[in-house]
């Protein structure tokens, strides 16, 4: 997955796209200033928005229950 807006990050947390099997959505600021939404699907490394020079202060936006 990729990183996408807020808009859709909220429709993944109400149920939308389902068949991507996503399990948490990182919430950051971006190397521009701006807020981010990290997607992690099952298949991904659950580490993928670790900080980095494009990634600050990466905290969990949403995590599907277990």
């Amino acid at each position: 997955m990729a990183t996408v807006s807020k808009g859709i990050a909220d429709r993944v947390i109400a149920g939308g796209f389902p068949e991507d099997n996503i399990v948490k959505i990182v919430e950051y600021t971006n190397a521009f200033g701006g807020v981010s939404y990290g997607l992690v699907t099952s298949r991904d490394d659950p580490d993928r928005y670790q900080a980095s020079m494009f990634v600050h202060n990466p905290r969990i936006y949403w995590e599907k229950p277990q």
